[in-house]
């Protein structure tokens, strides 16, 4: 019995369904969970959340990996490499539990924000306001500049705490950095 770790990604939001249908049918599965704090206008809350979003482990033989995907709900594919489906390592398994053991040095990106990016208030004082992404400070940090009543002032937040609005060009940022190194 030769058993590898498989990976299956889900439909958006179906990591937990998956992984307790695929448990039901006996096979060895793994979910990464880490705890986040979801923000809604009247309340804050600790949620567990998946560490990889989309994604479900599975520990088995051929048959088990082929009976894992058949008719589980929310279950799209295995993730391939080589035409083949990829296989994580037992290492690499171990290093990811390893991980879960220090859940506060874990951090999960709910947005991909970059500087330049326009972004409203979603918690806190200042909620509602719009303003530009001027610095993004370690993991959890970002200064917004807002732009309001004629005056500009800027707000160190969390990331949980904006929404972003419109993304800045990306590509013409690309270009702007090309051309500073051509010079």
């Amino acid at each position: 019995m030769n058993k590898k770790w498989f990976v299956i990604q889900t439909k958006p939001k179906n990591e937990k369904k998956v992984f307790t249908q695929i448990t039901q049918k006996g096979i060895e599965a793994f979910l990464p969970l880490i705890e986040s704090i979801r923000y809604w206008s009247d309340r804050k809350k600790k949620i567990q959340v998946p560490l990889f979003p989309g994604y479900v482990f599975i520990h088995g033989d051929e048959s088990e990996r082929i009976r894992a995907i058949s008719g589980t709900f929310g279950a799209l594919r295995y993730i391939m490499f080589q035409r083949k489906p990829a296989v994580v390592s037992d290492l690499e398994m171990q290093n990811i539990k390893i991980s879960l053991q220090a859940p506060e040095r874990v951090k999960v990106e709910e947005i991909n924000i970059v500087e330049g990016d326009l972004v409203e208030i979603t918690g806190g004082l200042f909620k509602g306001l719009t303003g530009f992404i001027t610095q993004i400070r370690g993991n959890y940090k970002v200064v917004v500049r807002i732009h309001e009543l004629g005056a500009s002032f800027s707000v160190q937040l969390n990331n949980s705490e904006i929404k972003l609005l419109q993304p800045v060009n990306r590509e013409k940022i690309i270009q702007h950095h090309k051309k500073l190194w051509q010079l």
